[in-house]
């Protein structure tokens, strides 16, 4: 994508289109273990199903819902299917390969912690891995020293707990397939609910290169930027137009404090510095082997003109929305080469890819 373009859009792409952060696909062995433990522990709900019996996969969508919020009566139903494909909400969507959960040589997926840019100390090397690409989803709660306390007292493994390590406070509990959650202090008193779905992180090759893409062509807004001796976070947020007016007004202290007191999720973006003068550095996006993450989901407005926009930027695509079999949907890709999947609002699954095979 050409810098001067992006220079010249006076509206980002995505918010022209209202584009909407609703999904973090991951890849799971067993869904009989990897919805109940999301539904137990977060209190997610399953929104929605789909079945593609020809295809041998199966996607499963989970939101951590408001208390009261009105959600789907049965799923998966066309009124689960409209839910899903209109909501204000981000969901979890845990795909299912067909027969990975009886497999007894099946490895299962990778986390995205281990690699080969890892110290050779690291327990987490891997002398002929990927690079890491993602990193974790992330909960907010009141409190993280309770909450993982409770987890821990359920059944749920640790990779860190609260007092663990060099960073205080915050902890990483683990699901079913290894992927990290991590628990996250969030300003109390805000929310009934125990906890938000509040992160989705994802390592990057060049910060400010990749803030260009998900802000000034995605419409999200960046709202912090967390500074460490060997790398950077940075923090993009998908702000309503009243959200966006209370972050201009705000000062930089409590822009900075957003990620923990709204209720949607962040991009969290990580850079360790010096990859960027790297030629050789990529990360690895989860979407080849070793596979795992893969891709995070907007939901937009009109699905057509958006794509055709993004290319006249020169935003590369993964899939076109004219392509393939699955139509109303699209992949572009990030500088990274991570996966960007766009969703037609209000779509609906042709029933002729739902039936079995011939």
């Amino acid at each position: 994508m050409h810098p001067s373009k992006i220079a010249r859009m006076a509206t980002p792409i995505g918010r022209k289109y209202n584009a909407s952060l609703q999904q973090c696909m991951l890849r799971i062995k067993d869904p009989a273990v990897s919805v109940p433990f999301y539904e137990k522990h977060f209190g997610m709900k399953l929104v929605h199903k789909y079945d593609f019996p020809q295809f041998k996969f199966s996607l499963y969508f989970l939101e951590r819902p408001k208390n009261g919020q009105v959600l789907p009566e049965v799923v998966p139903s066309a009124e689960s299917e409209k839910y899903l494909w209109t909501m204000e909400g981000c969901t979890l969507e845990l795909t299912h390969n067909h027969g990975t959960e009886s497999d007894p040589d099946f490895k299962g997926y990778w986390s995205g912690n281990s690699g080969r840019d890892l110290a050779e100390t690291s327990p987490l090397y891997m002398k002929d891995g990927p690079i890491r690409g993602f990193g974790h989803i992330a909960f907010n709660v009141d409190d993280v020293y309770k909450v993982s306390e409770e987890l821990e007292k359920n059944g749920v493994k640790f990779q860190k707990r609260p007092d663990e390590g060099i960073m205080k406070g915050l902890a990483f509990a683990l699901d079913p397939d290894g992927y990290w959650i991590e628990l996250v202090k969030r300003e109390e008193g805000l929310f009934q609910e125990p906890c938000n779905l509040s992160q989705v992180m994802m390592r990057v090759k060049d910060g400010p290169k990749t803030i260009e893409f998900y802000r000034d062509i995605m419409g999200m807004s960046l709202v912090r930027e967390m500074q460490r001796s060997d790398f950077t976070n940075y923090f993009l947020m998908g702000l309503d137009e009243a959200e966006r007016k209370e972050a201009a007004a705000a000062s930089p202290e409590d822009l900075q404090l957003f990620p923990k007191r709204k209720w949607r999720p962040a991009l969290e973006l990580t850079q360790n510095h010096g990859t960027e003068k790297d030629d050789a550095f990529q990360v690895h996006t989860g979407n080849s082997d070793p596979q795992g993450f893969g891709h995070v989901g907007f939901i937009v407005d009109d699905l057509v003109a958006m794509c055709k926009e993004l290319e006249e930027a020169g935003v590369p695509f993964f899939k076109k929305p004219d392509e393939g079999k699955m139509r109303g949907l699209a992949f572009v890709l990030d500088p990274n080469g991570y996966r960007v999947e766009l969703i037609q609002r209000s779509m609906a699954i042709d029933p002729e890819l739902l039936k079995p095979a011939a």
